[in-house]
């Protein structure tokens, strides 16, 4: 193995400062109406009746008041600090208007208007000249087309959108792209009693990012939660150490994310298995996969899981108690504990034997805990104080169906009180809406998270465990190998110059060797003669494959032999090999002559590969590799470049990774080869941005402490 010689440090994201915008003590409302059901009038009505605290200044040249505050005919006209600029007016004027903002020192815009990129032509150019304006003179600006900026701290009281109602006060911060879904967001949360601490749509996102507004609702000491909405990222690596550092230090908060397109086509079918198994959606899952976000698929999953990660106490592991007076809710609990990664652990004796002597002999003291229908809440005090004790349990879930003789307002007081000395994730499932809804307000009064059904409890849960051993993760530095970069790039401009953007096995390993990649003895023949004295020289037995530039799948043409063991069969085999191919793929096809390997011993076979996302970068993949890579489609993916605990995580990211651990007496593959692999393929595609894929397939792995060796390789560059 090569030399770790260094260690390349991230820099780390660029924080701005955008407390100005979420707590500006001065506010112009540029475009403020009186027309009943205009933006300009919700916008500035919004602002009065959900009761700012600072000034506002309606601008509007043709009015003297508006609800009841003097109008001022322009910006030039404030005799005061403006902190936030608020624009509602035609998309056309807007750039004017910025700069004459600018002009007077007002640095931060929010641009509420419609009428830019999302309508294509000279939208386009619009917004280009607002992110121009904003670059040139440091400006910072939310939108366009965009609902605005909420912030409910008591000393703020800001509403600047034309959503419908001013949310309650919460621990949860958004951030959306899209203005239309918040306004369903916030009547769904309405709904279900959840408060915001800060709210935000930032629409096309001309200058200030989901990257940014992150970071501000991360220092904000009234969010606990992040959840977002985003439809694509401005970037790749820096969204993930943006959220490396929000979801990992010194005060861990948790992101979650919706982000829709789930089911779009990647780009262009490209030549390679990666970049054939690489869609779109893969590149964001492997981006919050890295970044330690939590991706959901739903608005109420969403919230679910929000509510959740409001109480700040993380699980211990995935032990999780299930407390229920009912045995279906409970079986229902236990099939969706499994369902989503979590455990039901056996109780310790000690908790046994307490829950024996204080249940009756009808219930079940094994988890779950039924109390049985008739309990009361002195029965369920009994079993979570038993429960929540054991060692083996790091969370629990209390189950309460609503029956004739349950006082469930008192059960939710036992939870409630439990849960103010247990340093354990406590959660309640009162199932149902109408009969169990005060004792849903008792335990959301006491910060206890609370749901209706089994399945929606269990699953947040589980996204809480996951996060707890993110944060509990350690994080180390990226690896940088000895290699000769100039022997690649030297070998790149051979072959561009060539008019060849397809590197098969010969330049590909020769490559791949400059990077230290461990390679099997290779040598080119272009006769029978010559492939039989070649393998004589290497030792049999040898494996023979066709090579040409044209030539990327082999197997499917008959270009692949192996197991030679004599000169007479390299030399059967090369004659055969030549006219199998001449015969599929015609006369015309250029032939190299055919590439010599030394036979391998038998080991695991796995992928390694690589696409370059046009947007974010080079995307790694790892699988099971051979002929069945594409059929099982069992790979993960990660965003270049990749860290050492990353790495090594990617080989446990695929169903099966068991297989790599050792299974019916087998040893265990030698990971710790893979990782470094990747590592160095993790290098290379980062500093030679020529390379537009890349696959090592099959990369042989051996026994632990034995390594790997590349078996063959195929790379396409950019024209």
């Amino acid at each position: 193995m090569s030399q770790d010689v260094a260690q390349q440090e991230s820099k780390g994201p660029v924080m701005r400062d955008l407390e100005p915008m979420f707590a500006p003590q001065a506010i112009a409302v540029i475009g403020a109406s009186r027309r009943p059901g205009t933006v300009g009038q919700a916008v500035l009505q919004n602002l009065i009746y959900g009761g700012y605290t600072g000034v506002v200044y309606p601008v509007n040249p043709k009015a003297k008041s508006l609800s009841a505050l003097r109008c001022v005919p322009s910006l030039a006209a404030i005799d005061d600090k403006v902190d936030l600029a608020v624009i509602v007016t035609p998309a056309n004027v807007i750039a004017d208007l910025i700069e004459e903002g600018a002009d007077l020192g007002i640095r931060n815009f929010l641009v509420i208007s419609a009428g830019f990129k999302e309508i294509g032509g000279e939208g386009v150019e619009r917004e280009r000249q607002l992110k121009k304006i904003a670059d040139a003179r440091g400006l910072s600006i939310i939108g366009p087309n965009c609902l605005g900026i909420i912030n409910t701290a008591e000393e703020v009281r800001l509403n600047a959108t034309f959503a419908t109602h001013m949310p309650r006060q919460g621990q949860l911060g958004l951030i959306s792209q899209s203005g239309a879904l918040c306004t369903a967001l916030l009547d769904y949360a309405k709904g279900r009693g959840i408060g915001f601490s800060r709210f935000v749509s930032f629409g096309n996102k001309v200058d200030v990012s989901e990257i940014d507004l992150l970071f501000a609702l991360a220092r904000d000491v009234n969010t606990k939660v992040i959840l977002m909405y985003v439809e694509d990222l401005s970037a790749g690596l820096p969204f993930i150490d943006a959220c490396h550092e929000i979801t990992h230090g010194d005060r861990p908060k948790p992101i979650l994310v919706i982000k829709t397109g789930r089911t779009t086509e990647g780009a262009a079918a490209a030549a390679s298995h990666t970049g054939s198994l690489a869609g779109s959606d893969e590149v964001f899952d492997a981006i919050f996969e890295q970044a330690g976000v939590i991706r959901v698929e739903s608005v109420g999953e969403l919230f679910d899981c929000a509510e959740a990660f409001i109480d700040p106490i993380l699980p211990e592991g995935r032990g999780t108690a299930i407390v229920t007076n009912a045995g279906g809710p409970g079986i229902m609990a236990t099939d969706a504990c499994i369902r989503y990664g979590l455990k039901i652990p056996r109780f310790q004796e000690y908790t046994l034997k307490s829950l024996r002597f204080q249940m009756p002999p009808t219930a079940s003291v094994k988890n779950p805990v039924d109390v049985i229908g008739d309990a009361k809440h002195d029965r369920y005090r009994a079993a979570l104080d038993a429960v929540t004790a054991d060692e083996n349990v790091h969370q629990v879930v209390v189950i309460v169906t609503p029956q004739m003789m349950t006082d469930v307002e008192q059960i939710a007081h036992v939870i409630a009180e439990i849960k103010s000395y247990c340093n354990k994730p406590l959660i309640g499932c009162l199932m149902g809406l109408v009969d169990v809804f005060p004792a849903v307000e008792i335990l959301r009064e006491h910060g206890v998270p609370c749901f209706s059904f089994p399945e929606s409890a269990m699953r947040a849960l589980a996204a809480k465990a996951r996060f707890a051993e993110w944060v509990r993760r350690p994080i180390s530095a990226y690896r940088k190998f000895e290699a000769d970069h100039n022997a690649v790039q030297e070998l790149l401009q051979r072959e561009l110059s060539a008019g060849r953007t397809r590197l098969v096995e010969l330049p590909a390993l020769e490559l791949l060797r400059h990077y230290g990649f461990p390679t099997a003895p290779f040598a080119l023949a272009k006769s029978a003669d010559e492939a039989a004295a070649v393998s004589k020289t290497m030792g049999f037995p040898v494996v023979m494959k066709i090579s040409g530039p044209q030539i990327l799948h082999k197997t499917d043409v008959g270009g692949v032999k192996l197991n030679l063991r004599t000169e007479e069969e390299v030399r059967e085999a090369y004659t055969q090999m030549i006219q199998s191919v001449r015969g599929r793929l015609g006369a015309e096809i250029e032939i190299w002559g055919v590439l010599m390997q030394k036979m391998l011993e038998p080991g695991k076979e796995i992928i390694l590969g690589m696409t370059r996302d046009p947007k974010f970068g080079p995307l790694l993949m790892f699988g099971l590799g051979g002929i069945y890579t594409e059929a099982l489609r069992d790979v993960s993916f990660r965003l270049a470049p990749v860290r050492e605990n990353v790495a090594t995580e990617m080989l446990k990211s695929i169903r099966s990774h068991r297989l790599l651990e050792g299974v019916r007496g087998e040893p265990p593959s030698d990971l710790p080869a893979i990782a470094e692999c990747q590592m160095r393929l993790s290098q290379l595609v980062n500093e030679h941005p020529r390379i537009q894929e890349l696959d090592i397939n099959p990369l042989i792995v051996y026994a632990r402490g034995k390594g790997a060796v590349v078996a063959d390789a195929r790379i396409i560059l950019k024209e």
